[in-house]
């Protein structure tokens, strides 16, 4: 499990030791190293139980449903229409039968193209649901993966913490000591006190992070994650092999939200061809067969066959209205294509320059994080001898804390931002399969 330096109460660790610590934390993260199998499996966790997914599921289902439903549409339609009248004995249009039944089947001849605009409505509904199980997937990914960055920037945090509070509680036994001989002033021992409280808040606030990113982790899952098997497995971060523009062109070829976006467009085009549909007439043939007759008594059953034609033209000139209308959506579909193409480059772009940017820092705070200990353990030395201050050292060991800090925050940033690119632009089979 990668630490950031071992030391002790009693036992300052030495330089070398803080090296191979510093080397031993590199190791576990570095980039290209075999992923370790945590993030995987929290994943695929995810993605089998989350509720938000189990429903999305079910609106791909409906939309199969509307599919052939839609498909349907080129069928005749039965129909049955059973009457029983009571008139006065004198009424002359009703003097047969007192019940007539009528049976029906209609088959459309013509639509101007209505159905056919159905069925590609229904197949781009399929598509676009697809497409948002998709996009519930990728956002239940990247919550898991922020989860999991957040636990594991408060887990290193909290271990460089408790390590600096061990170092500060030693200074603290070390000043006091000084006071009973009598060659350290009573303001040093309240500064380290003061140091003491602050990095012992430091601690609580870090455990408390920690907490939380695992509870969230667990409410994503659908189950208590333990925190010792996530300690026991920390995830590296991902090798990003392909040139910057091929990460951009696989994420915009494989976004769920810019194919739904595409699809939405799908649907609005669909749309128009329905609404424009309406313009034109429908042509139909009719199969009745009648049983009785409410003018005469006795009538034999009658078979008839009918082709009619009928319009949808709606209220004055609303046909045409909803034809412009809807060519206006169509419009604005294919202009979210183009801003959600945008969002996705944007982000991984961003994200580049941040896995980039935290790579060309690594080498630096981890040199930072070797000079500060070397510093401490000088300053140590030298208030000792008389050279140096007591606020000297209390600032040494400070920095010491803020650059161990910053180093797991780093640490963290890698993580996140490489498993995140390996999602986007890989999709989620990137970060589901798990490697024996």
């Amino acid at each position: 499990m990668p630490h950031f330096s071992v030391r002790t109460a009693k036992s300052p660790a030495s330089p070398k030791c803080v090296v191979a610590c510093a080397i031993c934390l590199l190791g576990c993260v570095a980039p290209g190293a075999a992923p370790a199998q945590v993030i995987e499996s929290l994943v695929s966790k995810a993605l089998q139980s989350h509720p938000s997914a189990v429903g999305q599921r079910a609106l791909v289902a409906s939309a199969e449903a509307n599919l052939e439903s839609a498909n349907w549409q080129f069928f005749p339609t039965p129909s049955a229409t059973v009457e029983s009248a009571s008139t006065s004995g004198s009424d002359p249009s009703y003097r047969g039968n007192p019940q007539v039944a009528t049976f029906r089947l209609q088959q459309p001849l013509w639509t101007g193209g209505r159905l056919t605009a159905g069925i590609d409505k229904a197949k781009a509904g399929v598509s676009l649901n697809q497409a948002s199980y998709q996009e519930v997937r990728q956002q239940l990914a990247l919550k898991v993966l922020q989860a999991y960055s957040e636990w594991l920037s408060a887990h290193l945090k909290t271990q460089a913490n408790e390590v600096s509070q061990a170092t500060h509680l030693r200074l603290l036994e070390q000043v006091q000591r000084r006071i009973a001989e009598g060659v350290s002033a009573q303001s040093d021992l309240v500064l380290a006190q003061s140091r003491l409280d602050a990095i012992t808040a430091d601690v609580i606030a870090s455990s408390a992070q920690r907490d939380i990113a695992i509870s969230r982790l667990g409410q994503l899952v659908g189950q208590p994650v333990q925190a010792k098997a996530l300690e026991a497995a920390i995830a590296r971060p991902r090798a990003l092999l392909q040139a910057p523009q091929t990460l951009i062109d696989q994420a915009l070829a494989i976004s769920p939200t810019v194919q739904k976006a595409k699809h939405q467009a799908q649907v609005q085009l669909a749309v128009v061809s329905e609404r424009s549909a309406d313009l034109q007439p429908e042509f139909y043939a009719r199969l009745e067969h009648q049983y009785g007759n409410f003018s005469y008594s006795s009538a034999m059953p009658e078979t008839r066959v009918f082709v009619g034609m009928t319009s949808r033209l709606g209220a004055g000139l609303s046909s045409a209205s909803n034809v412009q209308a809807a060519r206006t959506q169509y419009a604005a579909a294919l202009a979210e294509i183009d801003v959600q193409s945008r969002l996705v480059t944007d982000q991984v772009t961003a994200d580049q320059a941040l896995a980039a940017s935290a790579d060309s820092r690594m080498a630096s705070v981890q040199a930072s994080l070797v000079s500060a200990k070397e510093l401490s353990e000088s300053y140590d030395r030298q208030f000792l001898a008389g050279r140096k201050s007591w606020l000297d050292v209390m600032n040494s060991a400070r920095e010491l804390a803020q650059t161990e800090t910053l180093l797991a925050d780093l640490v963290s940033t890698q993580v996140i931002v490489t498993w995140r690119l390996a999602l986007t632009a890989g999709g989620i089979e990137a970060v589901t399969q798990i490697t024996p």
